[in-house]
């Protein structure tokens, strides 16, 4: 009977020793992220202000024009006053899951830029697509057909050799904004 009270003690005191120090380290993290949720956040609207900067240069957001949609957030970019296009925001799925980027697109449907905030696609593969390479091949284009990975044709698209799905994930994504951009025409607003 001695042995199992001390067995039974001594899981309790090991019980209770581990959830204290499971507690700390949860206060612990609970801390930091209080501490740095403000920041990171800073830092991501920093990180998209200067993609729409890079995808349509020289102009202005309108952030009062901004149209959410369920797959996209579309902005009014001004130039002297006057609508020079859209900076279009969207996450299509990769390999390695949501590709977060911009794409503008000019009031004659075709695309001036593309911009990748974030992505979690394999190193070397994946991550290929924020290459200039691959993203200049959507650039001046897109008032027609709308792009395609491998296909011949007016919207064909040059995949990334091994990175099959994200080269159609973010086609997806320039797809999306172009049709998100034209919504937005049409709704004339």
């Amino acid at each position: 009977m001695n042995i199992i009270t001390s067995n039974s003690r001594y899981i309790v005191r090991l019980t209770l020793t581990l959830f204290i120090i499971t507690a700390i380290v949860a206060l612990m993290l609970a801390g930091v992220n209080a501490v740095t949720v403000d920041r990171i956040a800073q830092l991501e609207l920093e990180a998209k202000n200067a993609a729409m900067a890079e995808v349509m240069p020289d102009t202005t957001i309108d952030e009062s024009k901004t149209i959410e949609n369920e797959d996209s957030t579309v902005y009014y970019a001004m130039r002297e006053g006057e609508l020079a296009g859209f900076c279009v925001e969207v996450a299509p799925s990769g390999f390695g899951g949501e590709i977060s980027m911009i794409v503008g697109v000019d009031m004659g449907y075709k695309v001036t830029g593309i911009s990748i905030i974030s992505m979690s696609e394999t190193p070397g593969l994946g991550t290929r697509a924020q290459e200039p390479d691959f993203l200049n091949q959507f650039v001046g284009r897109g008032d027609s057909a709308p792009f395609e990975v491998g296909s011949s044709g007016e919207g064909s698209i040059d995949a990334i050799s091994a990175a099959t799905i994200t080269s159609k994930a973010v086609t997806l994504g320039v797809n999306t904004a172009l049709d998100a951009a034209a919504d937005a025409i049409n709704r004339g607003e």
